[in-house]
């Protein structure tokens, strides 16, 4: 299949606040020419004006492991909860709800001070009580009715790239890496190199992005950084 396929336009569901998300896998001499051409057009974004930046992301389930097996099974909504930061900064953390419709998703959040960063990462999700924004209300709820609480922290570095018409976000995720809430050390989740490419939109994508892909075949995969670091720490016994 060529890439990137197109993309049918979803106005209402822009409108709504939903994108359009795809994920493919690409070999680190392919992600190395699709770099320089998505570079040549799209600027790079404020994290990455120096280069790949790191990201961390500590992600939280119940106690039926909901959100693993909607993923596993393909179900087409479900909801990711996760706490984010970069290049290890904590202060700057995020509590982040991302709603899955298919291919469509829609992200709420909203900034943690340190205090409420301490009591999310060792799993005392009580700290939502009493908070006023929606995303609080949800993530209290949730912990409320399934025990909801970390279960596996995700790093990698991150490459991104923007282009405003169509709110295009192109970015090169590698060195993907898992460890346990809380832990000092990680387990390395890919050994073969490969690259993932997120391409991100509103309701369109313009055509002279599209170009920037021609002559290049890459395929569509559902990618879950998520289900791929909770199975690595399976295989280690370290979940």
């Amino acid at each position: 299949m060529s890439f990137p396929s197109p993309l049918p336009r979803h106005a209402p569901a822009a409108q709504l606040g939903f994108r359009q998300e795809r994920k493919y896998y690409l070999t680190p001499s392919d992600a190395a020419v699709l770099r320089q051409r998505v570079a040549w057009l799209l600027r790079p974004d404020a994290y990455s004006q120096d280069g790949p930046y790191h990201i961390s992301s500590l992600y939280f389930d119940d106690i039926y492991d909901t959100a693993l097996r909607q993923k596993q099974c393909g179900a087409l909504v479900r909801d990711k909860w996760r706490v984010r930061w970069y290049n290890g900064a904590t202060a700057q953390a995020r509590l982040e709800r991302k709603h899955k419709c298919g291919d469509l998703s829609r992200k709420e959040q909203t900034w943690l001070n340190a205090a409420q960063f301490e009591r999310l990462n060792r799993g005392d999700c009580a700290c939502a009580a009493g908070e006023d924004a929606p995303v609080w209300r949800a993530l209290y709820a949730a912990w409320l009715r399934s025990w909801l609480r970390p279960v596996v922290r995700v790093d990698y570095d991150r490459e991104a790239f923007s282009y405003t018409p169509g709110n295009v976000r192109v970015t090169f995720d590698s060195n993907l890496r898992a460890a346990r809430p809380g832990a000092a050390f990680s387990l390395p989740v890919q050994t073969d190199g490969l690259v993932i490419l997120e391409l991100k939109c509103d309701g369109f994508l313009p055509s002279v992005v599209a170009g920037l892909f021609a002559g290049m075949e890459f395929n569509q995969l559902a990618i879950s950084k998520y289900v791929m670091a909770r199975f690595c720490l399976m295989e280690h016994g370290c979940s």
